[in-house]
């Protein structure tokens, strides 16, 4: 009798005490919102919840990035929006001067303009964006052209990944836009610009004004190439941005199943357990009982 009193007590305290493990962890799982606390609870799921996770964080890193490039874009097509206006607006006025009915005070009024307008044109080509960064420098720091006109940056721009498999330019260099163009860079045809506009020879004048006139056009289609090639750029954002919305939906639907707990089978496992326990531990009590009164005997 007194081996049987003994292997009951033994296997009610072992029962007991496994109840009480099952129910702390149980407990943990509700307090700390997840099904495992340590990786040997579950090596496979922690280690597919582990790479789960890098594939998140490099989303969105991937999407940090993307937020950057679309700002610097942004930028960059309202400064190429701003040069087509410039440019637009500089052959009006060509057009106006060579106007037969123009006096030389007419004329001197529009290559005042033209200077003005060409001004602009060399802020433009070293706008900034919000870090500092000119927009038109391509990979370089600092300012895009000197004050003699002479580019400073690359002929390349950075490549940002937006999503796995996918880079995207964030600018275009300031040399395809601002740079040599039949001949002669963008700054040299606008000052060609209002020397022909000042011109007080007619024929030397007439010729001058469509020889501007040609170089101009040429800058205007450079700066419209511009403005489509960022367009593209930025189409190219919103697909990057459409899938790593839906991989990070996945991704984080895949982790929640693995890693997160089930609040409302928790707390009906945490019944359950609690029952038991209270099982267990009556057992323990009547064994506890019997084993003392054995003793007793």
């Amino acid at each position: 009798m007194r081996i049987a009193s003994d292997t009951l007590f033994r296997t009610s305290t072992a029962s007991m005490q496994a109840q009480t493990a099952q129910l702390v962890k149980v407990q943990q799982q509700i307090s700390s919102g997840r099904q495992f606390q340590h990786a040997h609870e579950a090596p496979a799921a922690a280690a597919s919840v582990t790479e789960w996770e890098a594939a998140l964080a490099r989303i969105e890193a991937q999407g940090d990035a993307a937020s950057r490039a679309a700002h610097r874009l942004g930028l960059t097509e309202n400064a190429l929006d701003d040069g087509r206006l410039i440019m637009e607006r500089v052959q009006e006025l060509l057009i106006s001067a060579g106007n037969g009915s123009f006096n030389d005070q007419d004329r001197e009024l529009v290559a005042r303009e033209v200077e003005s307008l060409a001004e602009q044109w060399r802020t433009l080509a070293n706008v900034k964006d919000g870090s500092g960064q000119a927009l038109f420098a391509g990979t370089a720091l600092g300012e895009a052209f000197d004050v003699a006109d002479q580019y400073l940056g690359t002929t390349d721009t950075r490549r940002i990944e937006v999503a796995d498999g996918q880079k995207i330019r964030d600018g275009i260099p300031g040399d395809r836009i601002f740079g040599d163009v039949q001949g002669q860079s963008s700054f040299a045809w606008l000052d060609a610009a209002v020397t022909a506009v000042r011109e007080v020879d007619p024929e030397i004048r007439r010729a001058a004004l469509d020889d501007a006139q040609s170089g101009l056009t040429a800058l205007a289609l450079n700066t419209e190439l511009a403005r489509t090639e960022v367009g593209v750029q930025r189409a190219a954002l919103d697909r990057a941005a459409t899938w790593r919305d839906a991989a990070g939906a996945e991704l984080t639907q895949s982790l929640s199943r693995l890693r997160d707990t089930d609040l409302i089978e928790a707390s009906t496992t945490l019944t359950q357990r609690s029952t038991q326990l209270s099982a267990a531990q009556s057992a323990y009590l009547q064994v506890s009982s019997l084993s003392l009164f054995e003793r007793l005997r």
